[in-house]
């Protein structure tokens, strides 16, 4: 009971024990808040670095659609044919369309299939290695739709149809793959295995990099075929007695009016065609790649909550302890000014010991940031885990945060009037 009595003192408040308790806990908040902080800023400049991310098209102004024609109703490949070509003419022919194709595979829908191919005069490093690419069949003017760019050659136009020469395009991972440093226009290549004896097809053209999925995807290698070559391309390995060619797949029309005035407009068009044919995914180009956005931006929004009531919480807490704390030490702060201390000082002593508590949780929180960067490593883009702007900026909120929260008991023990308040004790 002694002990007790002379911990407390005259006022009967908790002693020494009590305060530390009280500062570790709000210590522990701090760092807790700094660590959430700094893992939302990584977020936060990675998705800001993703979004910035050349994805080898312009999805501005681009209206896309999928549908998959009814085997029952285009049993033949001169139906399919037909209804490709009579819908690639009436949709270019709307009013605001610039260009027009189709696609069997569309960016931002994720990772598109892979098949073997053999490059001319390529010898892998190690033997049996297999080379796998992505396949994109194509037909109308598809590159202008989507806004990728030509590096070298030319594009597909309607002679590469199935009595003429057997062309692909190739984009820019696969050119430097097996031909590294070498113009790849006239180079030959192939699907399946060198032992495969499939056709040779011509390199005709060169494109930039499609990201296929996330624009945080790395690049692929891709190759595009017209959709009329594809017997021929296959060669053994395709069956033309079963397979359709071009049966499915995705309209991309470009537009110089807003995107969205298209919609219902290229829906109009499928109709006059086969009013019971369906279109799926109708969207603008720039909405699919914000499905395809969707996960990161969870996480990004996530981790910024956490952070954001634990750094509320944070500053709570220490508000709650310098405001608890200049509430029992009234009296030590009415002697100080009888003696002569000037009210700034005494506002400066309350706001040193707010800032002494986030300083300590700046230190363990930022040790902490730097502990746990390793588990960002696979959710970061473009930025590094131990970013030094990211973690300064971090400690330095924190900190000017924690100066606002102690700015009220400052202001309080600063304006406390010595004579009352010995008078009272």
């Amino acid at each position: 009971m002694n002990e007790t009595l002379k911990e407390g003192g005259r006022t009967g408040t908790s002693g020494a024990g009590h305060a530390r308790l009280r500062s570790g806990l709000v210590i522990a908040e701090i760092a807790v808040a700094l660590v959430l902080l700094a893992a939302s800023g990584l977020l936060l400049r990675s998705f800001e670095k993703m979004r910035e991310a050349d994805l080898g098209y312009r999805p501005d102004h681009t209206v896309v659609a999928a549908y998959s024609l009814p085997r029952k109703q285009y049993s033949t490949q001169p139906a399919v044919d037909q209804f490709n070509q009579e819908l690639l003419r009436r949709l270019a022919a709307l009013p605001g369309a610039t260009s027009v194709g189709r696609t069997s595979f569309l960016p931002a829908n994720g990772i598109q299939g892979n098949s073997a191919i053999t490059g001319e005069g390529y010898v892998p490093a190690k033997p049996g290695t297999l080379d796998l690419a992505s396949p994109i069949l194509i037909e109308g003017d598809y590159f202008p739709a989507m806004g990728t760019p030509l590096l070298r050659g030319r594009l597909l136009t309607p002679a590469d149809n199935a009595k003429g020469q057997l062309v692909v395009l190739v984009n820019h991972s696969l050119a430097e793959h097996f031909w590294p440093g070498e113009n790849p226009i006239g180079k030959r290549m192939r699907l399946g295995t060198p032992e495969m004896q499939t056709p040779w097809a011509v390199v005709v053209g060169e494109v930039a990099d499609v990201k296929e999925g996330s624009p945080d995807a790395s690049p692929r290698m891709q190759y595009y075929g017209a959709v009329e070559q594809v017997e021929n391309l296959f060669g053994s390995l395709g069956n033309p007695a079963t397979d359709l060619n071009g049966n499915g797949g995705y309209i991309v029309l470009r537009t110089s009016l807003p995107p969205e005035l298209m919609e219902n407009q290229i829906r109009a068009t499928v109709r006059s065609l086969d009013p019971q044919l369906p279109l799926t995914q109708l969207q603008t180009m720039e909405h699919a790649i914000s499905d395809s956005e969707a996960p990161r931006r969870f996480n990004t929004v996530l981790i910024s909550s956490f952070a954001a009531a634990a750094l509320l919480l944070a500053i709570l807490g220490i508000y709650s302890v310098i405001a608890f704390t200049v509430a029992m030490r009234v009296h030590e702060m009415a002697i100080r000014m009888a003696l002569g201390s000037q009210r700034s000082s005494i506002a400066g002593l309350v706001l040193i010991s707010g800032l002494k508590l986030a300083a300590a949780g700046s230190i363990i929180g930022l040790a902490g940031a730097v502990a746990a960067s390793r588990l960002l490593k696979s959710f970061v883009f473009g930025v590094s885990t131990l970013d030094p702007l990211v973690l300064v900026v971090a400690a330095v909120l924190v900190l000017l945060l924690a100066m606002a929260a102690s700015l009220l008991p400052a202001r309080r023990a600063a304006s406390i009037d010595p004579m009352k308040a010995l008078r009272a004790e």
